[in-house]
This record gives C-alpha cells, structure tokens and sequence, in this order.
C-alpha cells in the first residue's frame, strides 16, 4: 500500500495536467476525472475496511498460509514494469507537442491499459486472483457499496461548494423575517448579503449560510444512530438525519437574528464577541442533544421497553456525562454574553466539581499510577496543537482578563489555569475516552473493560471530541492521542494525564507568550 501510495504521489509530482490546455476537450476531461475516481476508490476503500474489518480481519489472517507458494515477485515485476510504461507514455501524451486525434487515442488507450494492468498487478503481489472470484462471491456487495460510499462522499463535498449561496439567500430572506417581527428598520440587502438594522449590520459569510452546523448535525445524528441502533425503530429513525438538518438551519436563522438585536439594543461589542463565538455551539447542542432525547422517549422513533427502562442503572452514565455537560453548559453561556473575556468562567469551575465529587463512586475504574508514555503523548499534542495555530500578529487579544485588576486578574488566571489543568481534562476524558468509546460498543457501558478497542469506537469518539473544539482538526488529532494513551494500559487515567499535560504546557505557553487566543 504504501509502495502504490508513493507511486502516485510522485506522478502527480512529476506531471501536471495544466499542460494538456489546447489539447482536445475529451482528454482534458478525461485527465480531469482522474483525481475524482481516486478519490471516489479511496473514499470507498476506507468506508469497505471500517465496515467490514472484523469479517475481512479474519480473511487476511489466513492470507499469509495461502501466500506461501504464490509467485508474489513475479506480480511485482510485472507491477513494475506497467508502472514504466505509464510513466514512458505520460510524457508524450500530457507534454508533447500536438499530435493527430488517432496517435492521441492510440496512445491515450495504452495508457489506460498500462495503468490498469500495473493496478491488477500490484493487487495480485498479496492477494492472488485466484482469490477475487471466492471474496467477491462471499461479499457481492462489498464493491457497489464501497463505490457509492465515495460517490457519496464526494456528492456531499462537492454539493456543500455549490449549495452555500442558495442556503445563503434563503438563511437572508429567514432572518429577515425574524428581525421584522422585533424592529421595522431593517436593512435587507441581499445582492451584497448584508442583513440588520439601520443601528447594526452584519454581511452573511459562506460560513454563516447554515451548512456547516448542517454537516456537524449529520455527524452527531450519523453516531447517535449508530450508538442507538438496538433501540431505535429503522428505518424510521432515518427521518432524523433530515430533521436534524432542517432544525440545524432554523437555529442558525435565529442564532444570527438574535446577533443583529442584541447588537442593536445591547452591546455591539457582546455581540461581535462572545455571542459570535459561543451561540452557535450552544444552540447546535440543544437542538442536537435536545432531538436526542425526545427521539429516545417517543415511540415514533424508539422501540425501545419503557416498562423495563427502572431496570437499566443511568447513574453511571450521568456520572461519566454530567461533569462535562454542566461544564461547557455554563462556559457556553456565560461566554455567550460576555465581549471575549468571560469573567464568568470559575462559576462553571465550581459547578462542575461539586458534580464530580457527588458522583466520585462512580469513578472506581480510575487507578492513578505515573506513565512516562502519558506525558509522551501530551507533550507531542501540545506540539501539534501549536503547529497548527495559524500565525496572528497585533495586539493582545480581548480575550485577556483586562476588565478586572489586581488581586481579583490574579485570581481569574489561577483558576483559569487551575481549571484548564485538572477540572477539564478529567470531565473530558471521563465524557469521550471513558463512556463513549464503551459506549458505541454496547449499550452497558460498563462491561465493556477500560482500552477495548474498535475502530468504529475510536474514530467516531475522536471525531465528536475534535468538532466540539474551535480548532476541529487539531481538537481530532488530539482525540486520538488521548486514545493511544488509553489503549496502551487500558488505564483512563493515562489518557487524563496525557491531556492534563497537553493543557499545562498550553497553560504555560499563554501565560509566557500573552497568546490568550489559545485559552479560548
């Protein structure tokens, strides 16, 4: 795999199809399809292996006996070979002169048939073809639904880049609307997307059209459905894809409605700040987690025995959710109507450890020892967390405590860091590494022994902790991180302390710095 990977990546390195311009318009539509098929293959692939590992890990197991005798070099020759041919022909067909439409054909034909053969070649080394017919018999679907899953895939990314303008408009005329209904000095000006008061106006992003928070309402109805499969009527509880999607946009609707009044009648500065950054999260988690639970006590959507519901023991489940949901509960809000320093944020501190120390029973399977490899992990995420900051220059942002002084600034900053250190990475790891990854596994999360791993557990748990951060793509490198450190003792407590010292050497790097951003 990764001899085919470096093969195509040089290729591409190597040839640009940029020089095809004033060659016929079938072979710049052809090479331009090129990248779209391997993506729809790669996306397909990836979808194949997450879906039927358990089945296919069996297969492969047995691989190694039935590969004794089979003359794998023999197939890398021939792999070898074709790959030589690609490359001979690539250079006149995408960079030589102009050539009659029959030599262009000829040699466009060749091509493909050496790409091809190099292809099969290359998957005959370690799965000989005698073995294609049996799996493909064994598993007739594996390869329409591997290819609609990267069609599919490719359909959403692709519709997303045309859909945000039409989702524009009609997020403009929505909140248009809305504010009608609350002032009559609306400014409506649709062909430059900017929508508000005479007093205060904003211009709608292509952010902003709604399809983003629909994406992430995709993905949290997409895990819920997972982890709910045994209680939920299908294919009935497919409508609430849709409805969560609908729900996502109407809230994005208000979100920015209530943006344009509150920067009208209250503070410009509130509104542009911690509104801006903090409304969104808060009403996607209440529509998400809301729907969630209305789905889970409606008989329309869940079948599961609401007789025998006094039997199931939820303590534990609140033990291991409740901490971080008050947490990030109350920060959401009290950093929603703040102008970007929250003088609010112990508040949530105190909260969440009273829920701690109320619950701490619960907490027996947290053996607190000292892991070198821990720290390891933390240390690497801090430094990929800084190497993907984006580099900012000018003034200290708001987001520093300068309303207050003195003595109370001090404060603010110990239990800030404080906080940071101990209190969140514990509600965390508790919520995602410690309830959710057993939780996709099965519904008693408890039997499922500390570090079991599965694929689907590990990616999905990682991904939900990763969009729940501002910074979503290191926030899901971290996820997994924190999961290596899980996995290696089977200890929770290992992937508290790797997080813990991800977040002090963050800690430490604002407060030498001044980079207050990192804190938000």
């Amino acid at each position: 795999l990764a001899l085919l990977v470096l093969e195509v990546v040089a290729m591409t390195i190597r040839f640009d199809t940029k020089t095809l311009e004033g060659r016929p318009l079938w072979l710049e539509g052809f090479f331009g399809l090129l990248p779209v098929g391997f993506d729809v293959v790669a996306v397909g692939a990836a979808v194949v292996l997450l879906v039927q590992w358990p089945q296919l890990q069996g297969a492969l197991q047995s691989l190694p006996d039935r590969l004794q005798n089979h003359p794998w070099s023999r197939y890398l020759f021939v792999h070898l070979a074709g790959l030589a041919g690609l490359v001979l022909l690539s250079g006149p067909l995408l960079e030589g002169r102009p050539r009659s439409t029959v030599s262009v054909v000829a040699l466009t034909i060749c091509w493909m048939g050496l790409g091809l053969l190099s292809l099969l070649a290359w998957l005959d080394c370690f799965l000989p073809h005698r073995e294609w017919l049996p799996l493909l018999r064994r598993w007739p679907w594996i390869l329409p639904a591997g290819m609609a899953a990267g069609l599919g895939v490719l359909g959403a990314g692709r519709l997303a880049q045309l859909l945000w303008k039409p989702l524009g408009v009609s997020t403009l005329w929505l909140v248009c609307c809305i504010l009608k209904l609350f002032s009559e000095d609306v400014v409506y000006l649709p062909a430059e997307w900017i929508i508000g008061t005479r007093a205060f106006d904003v211009e709608i992003a292509p952010a902003c059209s709604g399809y983003e928070g629909m994406g992430l309402m995709l993905v949290l109805m997409g895990a819920f459905l997972l982890i709910s499969r045994r209680t939920l009527r299908f294919p009935r509880a497919l409508w609430l894809l849709p409805l969560g999607c609908l729900l996502a946009y109407l809230a994005n609707a208000v979100r920015i409605a209530a943006l344009i009044l509150l920067g009208t009648h209250v503070s410009e500065d509130i509104a542009l700040g911690g509104f801006h950054s903090r409304a969104g999260v808060l009403l996607f988690l209440a529509v998400g987690f809301g729907l969630i639970g209305l789905s889970l006590r409606s008989p329309l959507f869940s079948a599961a025995d609401r007789q025998g519901e006094a039997d199931v023991d939820s303590t534990a489940s609140e033990a291991y959710l409740c901490p971080f949901m008050a947490l990030v509960g109350i920060t959401l809000v009290t950093g929603a109507f703040s102008s970007g320093f929250d003088p609010l944020y112990p508040l949530g501190l105190i909260v969440t450890c009273g829920l701690l120390w109320r619950y701490r029973k619960y907490y027996d399977d947290l053996c607190w020892t000292f892991a070198p490899q821990a720290v390891a992990i933390g240390v690497t995420v801090f430094a990929l967390w800084i190497a993907l900051e984006p580099w900012k220059s000018g003034k200290t942002p708001p987001t520093a405590p300068v309303p207050l002084a003195g003595a109370e600034a001090v404060a603010w900053v110990i239990a800030r860091a404080l906080g940071s250190v101990s209190v969140t990475p514990l509600v965390e790891e508790l919520a995602f590494r410690g309830y959710l990854t057993r939780r996709l596994m099965a519904a008693d999360f408890k039997s499922i022994p500390q570090g079991t791993f599965s694929w689907p557990s590990f990616l999905v748990s990682s991904s939900l902790f990763g969009i729940l951060h501002d910074r979503w793509i290191a926030g899901i490198i971290a996820g997994m991180f924190y999961a290596l450190a899980l996995y290696g003792r089977r200890k929770l407590s290992d992937a508290v302390l790797a997080h813990a010292t991800t977040n002090a050497l963050i800690a430490a790097h604002v407060l030498a710095s001044g980079k207050w951003l990192l804190w938000t």
